[in-house]
């Protein structure tokens, strides 16, 4: 008798050892009910749960809380803590986990968000995850570091709110994106890895060198290098160019300030090739030139521009607007083409007041020579006289038009020919020669 009571009390030992278990890696979803409802439950649960839960440490303590009125289990892990959530790893200092499924873990000191699928590494020193709505929230100067196809990014902030599942940010408080080329400084932002894009509100600013950017809203994309900038987007820029003074032959470098703003901004990168386009209400002013359009775009560093509607370029230093629908600009040839209804406005040097107008098929440039050529239907209007012809060179430096295929010169209404018409539209002067002939009124040449 005494043996089968020894015997019984035994098994209730062993029974009791059972109930109690070594606490497990892995469990329920729901950590709210009771602890009869969970281990009825644990195995139906545990199929519906697609996210495995792998977490560990050094060190484990395990203690009973309750929580919203139900007891729960909290695992405090030390020394390496982590969690893994599918391939993305939480570590931590401390971590202390609700629930045996890590459904809420808290992340205390040297927190680390690894995403090595999409290359980012999240740091900062307290954090929550969320299991459920697969999230992970990082506060006290947290950092995100990109690193991706040869691109590094950098993302400082007051506060980070990943979604684990999307591999998408959202940055808040003072946001600063740092990469190898510029700073970007912002009050909020969201970056997604997948449309490998940074968004930045409240009217963030860009720098690069020697240059400024500012608007309402800025969208970089990573990879690309490139950069959108909407709403009354402005660039400040500094840059030295070459200036040549030709009565010394001489080359010097001059600093040279260029204000660049229009409604949206884009500038790409296309492998060696970067475009810069400026589109809406396109403005370009340096100290002694204005450019107009309703789109411009730069490539080559503003060594080739093209402006596309409603193009207006004035050179005040030579004393002259053109106007047309497209104008193309190389700068390392120091060739423009104006075309599309082109129009040539001669000025007055010292306070651009309009002295005259040429008109014609198309407007060649060449910076060199300070020489303009027009050709096909040129019209040109003077203070006292209209002229025309085929084809017109206009040097610059001497404000002399030279007019020539069948020119014809209208003044106090006497209508003359010759073979070539010179005209000094700022002045208002006109020199005729080769063949110099009269033509009666309604007699047409």
């Amino acid at each position: 008798m005494r043996r089968l009571v020894v015997v019984s009390i035994f098994f209730g030992f062993v029974l009791q050892l059972k109930t109690s278990p070594i606490p497990i890696l892995y469990g329920n979803d729901d950590f709210f009910k009771a602890d009869e409802t969970i281990l009825k439950n644990e195995e139906k649960k545990s199929k519906k749960d697609k996210i495995p839960i792998i977490w560990g440490g050094s060190s484990l303590t395990q203690e009973e809380r309750v929580i919203n009125g139900f007891p729960v289990k909290v695992f405090i892990l030390g020394g390496g803590a982590y969690i893994m959530h599918k391939s993305i790893k939480l570590s931590a200092k401390e971590i202390e986990i609700i629930g045996e499924e890590a459904l809420i873990g808290n992340l205390k000191g040297q927190v680390i968000v690894e995403d090595f699928q999409n290359g980012v590494t999240l740091t900062a020193t307290k954090g929550l995850y969320d299991k459920v709505a697969g999230i992970v929230s990082l506060e006290n100067h947290p950092v995100l570091t990109q690193k991706k196809d040869g691109k590094l990014v950098r993302i400082q902030c007051q506060s980070i709110l990943r979604n684990l599942e999307e591999a998408k940010t959202t940055l808040a408080g003072k946001v600063v994106v740092t990469s190898e080329e510029f700073q970007v400084f912002g009050e909020d932002a969201v970056f997604s890895e997948k449309e490998d894009r940074i968004d930045l509100k409240g009217e963030p600013f860009l720098f690069s060198e020697n240059r400024f950017l500012i608007g309402q809203t800025l969208s970089y994309f990573v990879k690309e290098g490139s950069i959108q900038l909407d709403g009354d987007a402005t660039i400040y820029q500094v840059s030295y160019e070459n200036k040549k003074d030709k009565e010394k032959d001489t080359v010097s470098k001059e600093r040279v300030i260029t204000l660049f703003s229009g409604k949206t901004l884009t500038h790409l990168n296309k492998g060696k090739e970067t475009v810069t386009s400026m589109n809406g209400d396109a403005f370009m002013y340096r100290k002694n030139s204005e450019f107009k359009a309703d789109l411009l775009e730069s490539r080559k560093s503003n060594k080739e521009i093209k402006a596309t509607g409603n193009v207006s370029y004035l050179d005040k230093e030579n004393g002259y607007r053109m106007e047309g629908g497209i104008l193309f600009y190389d700068k390392e040839k120091g060739y423009s083409y104006l075309t599309e209804t082109p129009k040539i406005v001669f000025l007055n040097k010292k306070d651009l007041v309009e002295r005259g107008q040429l008109t014609s098929v198309f407007i060649e440039r060449f910076d060199d020579k300070n020489e303009t050529v027009a050709r096909g239907d040129v019209q040109v209007e003077t203070q006292s006289a209209k002229a025309t012809g085929e084809f017109a060179t206009y040097f610059e430096k001497k404000d002399e038009l030279v007019l020539e295929g069948n020119p014809t010169l209208v003044r106090d209404s006497t209508k003359v020919s010759a073979g070539k018409i010179i005209l000094f539209p700022k002045s208002d002067k006109a020199l005729l020669t080769d063949g110099l002939k009269v033509i009666p009124n309604g007699e047409k040449k």
